[in-house]
């Protein structure tokens, strides 16, 4: 019996596959076939298998321009189980908006996806802020503020292994790790212009059970960071502390 189970299941490889395009989907505009295969290194025959059984699934759909492909209406539903599974129902919204109301500015939670950061909330201030960090964004964690928070406080090894993946090496990635003490020391991260032109940055890191899973950061363009940077500063470190205190499932 065992072994006509076994024989019924699809092979593993085969999970692997969708769950490797479903992810390159998350990743990219409106991706085309083609894009897909450089990103995950799958022949196309074998990315158009895996969106095919992806859209049946509702979790991926063609977009308006044939041959283009963007999430599914089931990601909506799973996001909203997310927020209120792991999210802890309103409490990251509220901690958010609690921040950005304090400096008026915009306000983020990011966390820790492999070698990336993934925005999962926000709040905005009441002073408009255009920047890469909107909720779902995935970006390397190599550089930022948000990135700084969270390098600083893995383990040696592991930081540079993440920097190396991504090319960061050499001098360059000499530069960031040497700058994890100084994170560590004062508590909190801060950038400006490294992810977007023109964008300061304060982050502070977001723990569970002692290791660091997120940042909390608050962004404002560079030209208001010297008049805010210190009271953001310290109502970001407030608002990880909070989030930390939560035992988020992150």
């Amino acid at each position: 019996m065992s072994e006509v189970i076994s024989a019924a299941k699809p092979p593993v490889g085969s999970f692997d596959r969708v769950a490797k395009v479903l992810v390159a989907v998350s990743r990219m505009d409106a991706p085309r076939v083609a894009q897909i295969g450089a990103h995950t290194g799958l022949p196309s025959s074998a990315v158009y298998r895996c969106l095919t059984s992806l859209v049946e699934a509702g979790l991926v759909e063609e977009g308006p321009t044939r041959g283009r492909y963007h999430a599914g209406v089931v990601t909506v539903a799973l996001a909203e189980r997310y927020r209120r599974s792991v999210l802890n129902g309103d409490v990251t919204s509220r901690t958010l908006h609690a921040l950005a109301a304090h400096t008026l500015e915009f306000a983020a939670l990011l966390v820790r996806r492999g070698d990336d950061i993934v925005c999962i909330d926000a709040a905005d201030g009441s002073r408009v802020l255009r920047c890469t960090f909107v909720v779902g964004e995935v970006v390397p964690m190599v550089a930022g503020a948000s990135a700084s928070a969270i390098l600083a406080f893995l383990p040696d090894d592991e930081a540079e292994g993440v920097l190396a993946r991504h090319g960061v090496v050499g001098s360059d990635a000499s530069r960031v790790l040497m700058s994890r003490a100084d994170v560590r020391e004062r508590g909190f991260a801060t950038s400006s212009g490294e992810v977007d032109e023109g964008v300061w940055g304060v982050a502070a890191p977001v723990f569970r059970e002692g290791l660091v899973i997120g940042a909390v950061a608050t962004m404002a363009p560079v030209f208001r960071a010297a008049r805010l940077a210190r009271a953001a500063a310290a109502a970001t470190v407030m608002a990880a502390k909070a989030l930390s205190e939560q035992g988020l499932r992150l």
